[in-house]
């Protein structure tokens, strides 16, 4: 069974879902396995889930400083959105409350 089935078949027998394109992306960033043996393991599961999350966000190992800040500026201003989001809806209970403003 190649390295890349059997990674898919023990991350699959956890639950993960995972697909052959990201679990063969993992594999080429990641140097080897945790085990000794090269077998596959636990460890590596949890390396797998960091790596999903990380991707595509401002702490992906090895993107330049240019692409973190663009995605740092894009995450805060999706932040500010939420907070000015949170602070209508905030108004909008209070006043459903009847609780007046200050």
């Amino acid at each position: 069974m190649s390295k890349l089935m059997e990674t898919i078949k023990f991350f699959r027998s956890y639950g993960v879902k995972c697909d052959e394109k990201s679990v063969e992306e993992w594999l080429s960033n990641t140097s080897s396995t945790e085990d000794v043996n090269n077998q596959v393991c636990e460890g590596d599961l949890y390396n797998f889930n960091d790596w999903c999350r990380r991707k595509g966000t401002a702490y992906e190992e090895g993107i330049d400083g240019q692409l973190r800040i663009a995605r740092l500026l894009e995450e805060i201003k999706e932040l500010k959105k939420e907070i000015s989001d949170l602070k209508d809806q905030k108004i909008d209970l209070e006043d459903q409350l009847g609780i007046p403003p200050f």
